[in-house]
Formats: structure tokens, C-alpha cells, sequence
């Protein structure tokens, strides 16, 4: 599961409006977890081994997560305006 999304590539400041955004680790307490998330230029370039163009770190509040966990982070990802408007992959 991942996201596209339209991100800046940190690199060179070129806008990827294919760009791969896929939960990488978390981890937290009982109120909350820290989600950490990598960004590739597409898709491809993440199956390729390419380095990503962004890495960020993102705080969701536990009573925010509903349902199963992973598909939950990224939809409370979605409500961010970074993701806003993200499609499902």
C-alpha cells in the first residue's frame, strides 16, 4: 500500500506529480504513533533502488486510527495537505 502524491523533489526542487509516498516504519505509545514516511520519485524508481526525494515524519493521535492499522495510518494521512488528494496504490 502507498500513496501518489505531487511532491518537491528535495534534490534538484522539481515538482513529481507521480510521486510514491509509502508508510516506512512507525512506532509510538497508547495516545499516539509517529509515522514515518519515504517519498520516490515514482514508483519505479523506488522498485529500481533509487534514493527517495523526501523522508517525513508525521504525528497521528491513536484515537484517530479506525479500522486496520496500516490502511488506517494512510487514510489519516490523507487528511494532511501534503496527501491531500492522494490516490490509493
Amino acid at each position: 500500500m502507498a500513496l501518489i502524491i505531487t511532491a518537491t523533489n528535495s534534490t534538484n526542487g522539481q515538482q513529481e506529480v507521480q510521486a510514491y509516498a509509502r508508510i516506512t516504519n512507525f512506532f509510538g505509545t497508547k495516545d499516539q504513533v509517529q509515522v514515518q514516511v519515504e517519498i520516490h520519485a515514482t514508483e519505479e524508481a523506488r522498485q529500481a533502488g533509487w534514493p527517495s526525494i523526501q523522508q517525513q515524519a508525521h504525528y497521528v493521535n491513536m484515537s484517530d486510527i479506525q479500522g486496520d492499522f496500516i490502511p488506517a495510518l494512510y487514510n489519516v494521512l490523507k487528511t494532511f495537505t501534503q496527501y491531500a488528494g492522494s490516490t490509493d496504490v
